[in-house]
């Protein structure tokens, strides 16, 4: 991991930090995903709403993991070495355990908030990463099993070889499948050699890393949801004057609205890439997803059982 001085270092090359007018708050911003990939677009979309909505009040300077790898940034907000992140929970789960409840979640991020679970969860991550949660995307979007050879059955999955990642473990074990932590610039390779026979992937973005060409099946329904939280340092959010917490306020309810409209077109246009693509879909019902979600609820229960059990009651529809 970078010292405090080199990530500060990093920082001042990159020109974040440096104020527009003197009466201008600049936040230094970072993407775990680069700002034009998939996966940074929304938090882009987020930051360039922000900035011209407060252009001579507040701004955000944002850049991706090029400048600050991405494992590293939630402890960079937590510090203050940066003031706002876009950042999927399992980045900082080594912090907040219980981080993961929301990809769980089968709530729309507007039915979070009504229930109090967004609030809930707000506060721990207050309380264990010192930030604020400003902002959210990807409730709604599912993760997928996809793989380079076709199935009928549950059955034909046993014994097949997938990329996998913490939060697919104990599904995925339930399934008979064997698990391997690839890194995602090696998996195309793994995919070719047959090292592995598939992979756990969000619904969107396949065809970016070009493992569409070796994908024959997505196996449905999707499940989990994707997320990616828009994180600010817990002092420099309460610290913001009236103005400019209203600017981040209001913004972040325009980009909650925005989403609603903006995830469903990028659905249907990576679902139809993966169809141009050749990629079948196999549905093997509705247990498969409840399966997921109820076994890594589990998981999480036992690492912090009151506040799982707390989280699931505000988080989950019976």
């Amino acid at each position: 991991m970078k010292t405090l001085s080199s990530l500060t270092l990093c920082l001042l090359l990159s020109g974040v930090g440096s104020a527009v007018s003197a009466d201008e708050l600049v936040l230094r911003g970072a993407s775990f995903s680069p700002m034009e990939t998939t996966w940074g677009e929304p938090f882009k979309i987020f930051v360039d709403h922000v900035n011209e909505t407060g252009k001579g009040v507040i701004r955000i300077d944002a850049m991706g993991p090029e400048a600050i790898p991405a494992t590293e940034q939630p402890m960079a907000v937590r510090s203050g070495l940066l003031d706002v992140i876009a950042t999927p929970p399992g980045m900082y789960k080594q912090v907040i355990a219980e981080a993961n409840a929301q990809d769980l979640s089968n709530l729309t991020l507007a039915e979070q908030r009504s229930s109090g679970g967004y609030e809930a969860l707000n506060l721990i991550a207050r309380e264990k990463l010192s930030a604020q949660m400003v902002t959210t995307y990807g409730p709604g979007v599912p993760f997928h099993l996809y793989l380079t050879q076709e199935v009928a059955s549950g059955d034909d999955l046993k014994g097949l070889r997938v990329r996998s990642q913490p939060i697919f473990g104990p599904f995925f074990g339930s399934l008979g499948l064997s698990t391997s932590t690839i890194p995602i610039p090696e998996t195309y390779t793994a995919l070719e050699r047959g090292v592995v026979q598939g992979y756990g992937f969000p619904a969107w973005g396949v065809q970016d890393l070009g493992w569409d060409k070796l994908t024959k099946v997505r196996v449905e329904p999707g499940f989990y949801n994707v997320v990616v939280n828009v994180l600010m340092n817990k002092d420099r959010y309460d610290a913001l004057t009236p103005e400019q917490r209203k600017i981040i306020d209001d913004s972040a309810a325009w980009f909650e609205a925005e989403m609603v409209s903006f995830q469903a077109e990028k659905s249907a246009e990576h679902r139809a890439a993966q169809d141009a693509a050749g990629i079948k879909s196999v549905d093997l019902g509705a247990e498969f997803a409840t399966t997921a979600a109820n076994l890594y609820w589990e998981t999480l229960a036992s690492e912090n059982p009151e506040t799982v059990k707390e989280l699931r009651g505000l988080l989950q529809r019976p």
